[in-house]
């Protein structure tokens, strides 16, 4: 082993202990005897974002990306930090070296398939998820992902069938339990209800398990009008899910408050447009509103293709603020970006458009939660457009409440805090249309799906493109759709998909308290 190897061996050690300190020298020392050590490289990139350092993390993860290693395992390494930090285009390269889908551990490459799927990046992630599955046809992990691939693509039947295949190599699967649940509506000659229950009976209990189950549960029995049932099983499902998140009600409202001090009028003020190679169309609101089927719509025109939901905004306004937030609502974080370069985050997400674009002339970023970063986008990136999905408070919340999210709406397991979380969303936005008259428009849900084409010929104005008609088809079968509305986009604007909750009304009397106000 050489003299590197060694002193990467003792910063592993130290790492382990979660010796910050002690490991970000021991890296350094590996680097100074090999400065080309991509193991040391990458352990340090991560010890430097835990000690607070995070472009220099940034920049290490970068010269571990330059030396370009053959090896899978550092591949794999390599692309965790670069997902991390929404290095998107890098790591794509990373996984579509010819060794990682040659010899790397074919779980891994499941992981690696989601690391792809998660940044839009679909194309690669079936060449891996195919690459994998021919290496090991009944990997329960790889049939898995390489289902739900199958369901962003439209293609249920072939969905179905991997669930199906990864559950008969692993009976407890549960997360395909849970998707087969979403592929299609339920009915009483053809539906999962006993098996479910079965898998219940051996989940461990306050286990994720437990959690996917009785939200496919949930699903099913809503399918066959068993409205009391779905419900336990919802109640169930939130009360378990709700134990293994941390949400701060009063974080979120700090959070919002110091928004609100550091984000003036006078602050936003847009400087110079940063050259942006495609036009950013920011697609906000909360979860569950509509920003799936506006997306779709926007995605139907000639000039505008679909980046997904992406956290690049987030990484930007990090790497400008020298600042890795622990959690989404930081407050720590507005005081950073007070004093932060909007230019420098303007231009790292410039870096980024060319691929996130995809030589479209426009493109849309659909992530709900950067109402948050209106203020920030504006000032960062004053060509970008944003459109607010407004849906009523019942439908939205009720929407959010049923839905399982992976590791985003952490407030949404509880009917108290789902309702005190949407007043401190419109709080926000109405500091954004306070402080940026015009710079916003509102999209009523309800009237996009009454009036497709009135609003869609409103919403292209605002994006700065033409209408056109083949924008409110929404069944076409090109595109992906990787959210929790995958299975309904393509069925066309839908005007039922309201007053769900109305099934639910007894059982709903917290949320609708805490909603009444904004009615």
């Amino acid at each position: 082993m050489t003299n590197a190897g060694r002193l990467w061996m003792s910063a592993e050690a130290a790492f382990d202990r979660k010796d910050w300190p002690l490991a970000e020298a021991r890296y350094g020392q590996a680097l100074e005897v090999d400065p080309t050590h991509v193991p040391s490289l990458i352990g340090r990139s991560t010890v430097l974002t835990n000690l607070g350092r995070h472009r220099e993390a940034h920049a290490s993860i970068m010269l571990a990306w330059d030396r370009q290693p053959e090896d899978p395992a550092l591949r794999y390494g390599l692309a965790q930090r670069l997902r991390y930090f929404s290095e998107f285009a890098a790591l794509e390269e990373c996984l579509a070296h010819p060794s990682v889908a040659s010899t790397a551990p074919v779980p891994i490459l499941a992981r690696c398939v989601v690391m792809l799927s998660s940044i839009g990046a679909h194309a690669a992630a079936v060449r891996l998820a195919d690459a994998a599955l021919a290496r090991n046809g009944v990997d329960p992990a790889c049939l898995y992902v390489r289902g739900n691939l199958h369901f962003f693509d439209g293609q249920l039947d072939q969905a179905e069938a991997c669930y199906e295949k990864s559950m008969r190599s692993d009976p407890m699967m549960v997360q395909a339990s849970w998707m087969l649940a979403s592929v299609r509506t339920q009915t009483e000659q053809s539906n999962h209800v006993d098996r479910l229950r079965q898998q219940l009976g051996r989940a461990v209990a306050g286990g994720q398990g437990e959690v996917y189950l009785n939200y496919g549960l949930h699903k099913e029995l809503h399918d066959l009008g068993d409205f009391e049932g779905a419900w336990q099983a919802l109640e169930a499902g939130n009360r378990a899910k709700r134990r293994q998140v941390e949400f701060s009600l009063a974080e979120a409202r700090s959070y919002l408050d110091a928004m609100r001090s550091a984000f003036t009028a006078d602050f936003i003020t847009a400087g110079s447009e940063t050259g942006l190679a495609a036009r950013p169309i920011f697609i906000v609101g909360m979860h569950r509103s509509g920003t799936t089927l506006l997306e779709r719509i926007l995605s139907g025109h000639s000039m505008i293709g679909d980046a997904g939901e992406t956290s690049s905004i987030d990484a930007q306004i990090q790497l400008a603020a020298d600042y890795a937030a622990p959690g989404r609502t930081d407050p720590l974080l507005v005081e950073r970006m007070r004093a932060m370069d909007f230019g420098r985050m303007g231009q790292g997400y410039a870096r980024h458009v060319p691929w996130l674009a995809r030589g479209n002339k426009s493109f849309t970023e659909k992530l709900p939660s950067n109402f948050w970063n209106v203020g920030a986008i504006l000032k960062a990136l004053p060509e970008a457009r944003i459109l607010h999905l407004v849906r009523d408070p019942m439908d939205t919340c009720f929407s959010n409440l049923r839905t399982f999210f992976a590791g985003v709406a952490t407030y949404s397991y509880d009917q108290d805090e789902l309702a005190a979380f949407y007043g401190v969303y419109r709080e926000m936005m109405q500091h954004w249309h306070a402080v940026a008259p015009g710079a916003v428009l509102d999209v009523d849900y309800h009237e996009l799906v009454q009036a497709p084409e009135t609003v869609a010929k409103r919403v292209a104005l605002h994006c700065g493109v033409p209408y056109e008609d083949g924008m409110i088809d929404t069944t076409r079968s090109h595109g992906r759709v990787a959210t929790a509305s995958a299975s309904t986009a393509r069925q066309g604007i839908r005007r039922d998909r309201g007053s769900v909750w109305k099934h639910y009304e007894r059982h709903l009397g917290a949320l609708q308290d805490g909603l009444a106000r904004f009615y």
